[in-house]
């Protein structure tokens, strides 16, 4: 699309409706899609859709799609969402919708609005429906505009035993940081994400507690939670502080040394080896997925070897 000074863009975002576009429980897609809204010279004609039941919105020009089918058995809530999305639309003649990370809503949208499309995939697109088959992929591609990665680890997981000389209309866009004036660093050693054994806290609290038993001047903090907790880090100086605001983490995040993400699974990218780096942290990460894009500075250790390099590492502060 080739557009004329001063034209006017009238652009859709449609978000996952699990993923909640407000400033208490934020996660990765809705951050992303609230900090290149900020900067868009768009912003005034783009409207972001989604669901939740918070009225504290990210951002301005946020539409909140209501659901009746989150907990019913019978009906499917991802058709209720794509019907209401494609009445909406229709009625609002957008020059382009963007979907985040849902093949399924991008197939029934495609079908009945006539716009132009882009996708932007957050996660691994071999583990989601609509995107796990060759040719699921291959309609993606022909269904958009212009298909976008949050990583290279992304891209080459949608490109798996696909030619990659059709990778001409797609592109990698990593999430954004803001700049952070420096401040004075606290012995503060960070964990952030899901208190689980995918995200590798169970490594993290096999390391930290023989860390701060030898190192009383440093303490520890977990931010973040898990509906069904099986792991539990009991240690005078280490404290839980639950899900806390994006704006909180990065404020601890300012005022530490280390951050830590062990993740077990495959990453997308790593937000939070991202965040910390931008913060100043001594960072430390596994080597899944995209973690290694995120920073050049990190210390990248072996999932097998991660309990022994840690210790061995945080010695040497």
């Amino acid at each position: 699309m080739i557009l004329k000074k001063n034209q006017k863009l009238k652009i859709a975002t449609i978000l996952p409706y699990k993923e909640n576009y407000s400033v208490d429980r934020a996660s990765a897609a809705s951050l992303w899609v609230s900090e290149f809204y900020a900067e868009s010279r768009f912003k005034k004609y783009n409207f972001i859709y989604g669901h939740t039941k918070s009225k504290n919105y990210l951002t301005k020009n946020y539409i909140n799609i209501n659901l009746k089918n989150l907990k019913s058995k019978i009906k499917s809530t991802t058709n209720e969402y794509a019907d209401k999305l494609i009445k909406d639309l229709s009625n609002k003649n957008f020059n382009i919708v963007e979907i985040h990370n849902r093949p399924q809503l991008l197939d029934k949208l495609s079908a009945k609005v006539k716009t132009r499309f882009i996708f932007y995939f957050h996660n691994d697109p071999l583990s989601m429906k609509g995107s796990r088959k060759i040719a699921e992929r291959l309609k993606i591609l022909n269904s958009v505009d212009k298909l976008i990665f949050v990583s290279e680890w992304v891209r080459d997981r949608f490109f798996l035993d696909i030619d990659k000389k059709l990778q001409t209309k797609t592109e990698v866009i990593y999430p954004s940081v803001h700049k952070q004036r420096p401040i004075k660093k606290k012995k503060n050693i960070i964990f952030v994400g899901r208190l689980n054994h995918s995200k590798g806290y169970d490594l993290f609290k096999e390391a930290i507690i023989k860390i701060l038993d030898e190192f009383p001047l440093w303490k520890a903090y977990s931010l973040g939670d898990e509906d069904r907790r099986t792991i539990y880090i009991s240690h005078p100086r280490h404290k839980e502080l639950g899900f806390i605001t994006h704006k909180k983490a990065l404020k601890i995040l300012n005022g530490s040394e280390i951050a830590v993400v062990p993740s077990k699974w495959d990453e997308p990218f790593g937000r939070t080896a991202l965040e910390a780096s931008s913060r100043g942290c001594a960072t430390i990460i596994s080597n899944k997925g995209g973690l290694k894009e995120t920073t050049d500075n990190a210390i990248v250790l072996k999932k097998t070897r991660f309990y022994k390099s840690m210790y061995r590492n945080k010695k040497t502060y």
